[in-house]
């Protein structure tokens, strides 16, 4: 596949960089990237467009292939190696190329001369000077901090009107505080709706295919997230795959990337509200606060409604939180992405600010879309620690997800949920950061029949199977709620589904060819649960609702629903 023409895609990072440059902020600019297509994009904006061609020379260094000078011949890109132009220079093959087979370490080891030959260029006459693919810097070997700082600083330099751009993934782990104050780092967007469309169109043109604008609308929201590369990739392999651009397959392939990074997992929404029984008042509220906001974002703009940012569901284990979360993604027809919260964090110093860092933006560039954090408690809290590396880590991970948690302009929906409300700090419960905290308590008694009603496929419209019973469906219900129901106070959904799984597994060991009510009272009877306990908790977490959730109404029409009161739990 030919690479699309630059004048499809977006090169307002470009345009800002030089601007930046020409307002004498600094003459070293830094783009925060990885896609080899941005980088392909970069070099040929600075050989073809008029804004560049002042530049007297573009001189390329890579780790691999060295220094060398670029050039446009005919369209085409043309480098030629620097050592070839400089015969008489100090610089070997061995200290300026990789190319002959000399070790990663014997180039970082010369870097510093490759710098020092290019300062005089710089100073020369007006020259840009690109650093690519750049992922680590050993200071007393590369030398390249204090080179950066020179250039920046440079009087010289500067009235020459030289440029540095330097391209790589993490520029935290290239150089110091001190140093990112002297230059300008610029965040490159991975790929705008305008140029995945552009890029869709210009490979269906090249494979001779009719592209219809509702494929092809599907085909640039599936892809939203990827980078040039990444974007190109999936579609070509969907294309040779399926022979066709099969928006399934390439959502499939684009989750499958996303998991490689190991802080993302996208998920297809599994569930609606039918799979999840009980919980009336919860799914009401939901409702009305946030579903028909979403779904009304023009009326919603009209009386300056800002779209929900933020839902925390708390409540005990097994209540139903997180299935509750995949059912509103569905409802509102959003991706489900899940923050692997327990892959964040890293042993090695930096490493875990920067996971948190990619999958924040990456997580952004996916939505609108439900962000769903299980056990958001795992962040902790903020304290004092002992001043050590893991410690300040935690503190930057913690700092950077509070910011994004509160950044006004956010698209994500972040979802999340805790068993431990004690466990938050205050910072996550603050209002701006979460809209709505919803307790999740145990079902009371009508909600139970729809839970064991859910596992056992008797509602209309749920994604279970229908299970085999030797009573008819009403005779089930008005079982369950003079038997079960009873043998069940405080039992949370997981446990009834349990249930549910226990007496289809006495039913099967029985050799029967259907469940009966004994199987039911047997699977009842074979559960062992603390009553003092779950009222405990109960009146925890109702405490802890009074505490967080602001809505009278609301909580006292769950109360109701759930049966329960602060005023009426005891541990009698």
């Amino acid at each position: 596949m030919s690479v699309p023409d630059i004048q499809g895609l977006d090169d307002g990072w470009i345009s800002e960089g030089l601007l930046k440059r020409r307002s004498n902020y600094s003459p070293v600019i830094l783009f925060e990237t990885t896609d080899p297509k941005r980088l392909e994009q970069l070099k040929r904006f600075v050989l073809t467009r008029e804004s560049c061609k002042d530049y007297s020379r573009v001189m390329v260094y890579d780790q691999w292939r060295g220094l060398f000078k670029l050039e446009e011949e005919g369209g085409q890109l043309v480098s030629t190696d620097y050592q070839r132009q400089q015969p008489d220079t100090a610089l070997g093959r061995r200290v300026v190329g990789g190319g002959d087979g000399s070790t990663s370490r014997q180039q970082l080891a010369h870097v510093k001369s490759v710098l020092k030959e290019v300062d005089g260029k710089l100073k020369e006459e007006k020259t840009l000077f690109i650093i690519q693919n750049l992922s680590e810097n050993r200071e007393w070997e590369t030398g390249l901090q204090a080179a950066l700082r020179s250039w920046a600083t440079d009087s010289e330099l500067i009235t020459k009107g030289s440029t540095i751009f330097l391209q790589t993934a993490d520029v935290d782990s290239l150089l110091d505080e001190f140093t990112k104050e002297l230059v300008v780092v610029l965040d490159v967007d991975p790929s705008s709706e305008a140029e995945r469309r552009y890029i869709i169109e210009t490979i269906a043109r090249e494979l001779d295919i009719e592209l219809y604008h509702q494929k092809l609308a599907e085909l640039v929201l599936a892809t939203a997230g990827l980078n040039l590369h990444q974007l190109e990739s999936i579609i070509l392999e969907s294309y040779f795959s399926e022979h066709q651009f099969n928006v399934g397959k390439v959502k499939d392939l684009k989750s499958e990337l996303v998991k490689k990074s190991g802080t993302l997992e996208i998920r297809e929404p599994q569930y609606s509200f039918l799979d999840v029984g009980g919980y009336q008042v919860i799914k009401d509220f939901v409702r009305k606060y946030i579903i028909n906001v979403l779904e009304n974002t023009e009326r919603a703009d009209h009386f300056s409604l800002p779209l929900p940012k933020g839902i925390l569901f708390f409540g005990p284990p097994g209540t139903g939180k997180s299935l509750f979360a995949n059912a509103l993604a569905s409802e509102i027809q959003l991706p489900f992405i899940r923050l692997l919260t327990e892959n964040i964090y890293s042993k090695w110093f930096g490493e875990s600010g920067q996971r948190m860092k990619n999958a924040i933006q990456m997580a952004e560039k996916m939505s609108p879309a439900i962000v769903f954090i299980d056990e958001i408690d795992r962040f902790g809290k903020r304290s004092s620690g002992y001043g050590d590396s893991a410690s300040a880590e935690s503190k930057r991970v913690f700092s950077q997800f509070l910011e994004w948690l509160g950044e006004p302009d956010r698209q994500a929906i972040v979802v999340g949920t805790t068993n431990v409300t004690e466990q938050l700090d205050e910072a996550f419960l603050r209002t701006g950061r979460f809209d709505y905290k919803i307790p999740f308590l145990y079902p009371g008694d009508e909600a139970r029949i729809e839970v064991l009603a859910v596992h056992l496929g008797l509602m209309d419209g749920s994604t279970k199977k229908k299970a085999p019973v030797a009573l008819d469906d009403e005779e089930v219900v008005e079982f369950l709620r003079e038997e079960i129901v009873p043998r069940t106070q405080h039992f949370s959904c997981a446990e009834l589904e349990e249930l549910v799984l226990r007496a289809k597994r006495i039913s099967f060991d029985r050799d029967t060819s259907a469940l009966e009510p004994k199987d039911f009272i047997e699977a009842a009877r074979t559960f062992r649960i603390d009553q003092r306990q779950r009222k405990r908790t109960i009146r925890d977490m109702m405490s802890q609702a009074q505490s967080f959730t602001d809505d009278q109404q609301f909580l006292d029409t769950l109360e109701e629903e759930m049966e329960v009161s602060v005023e009426i739990v005891s541990d009698d």
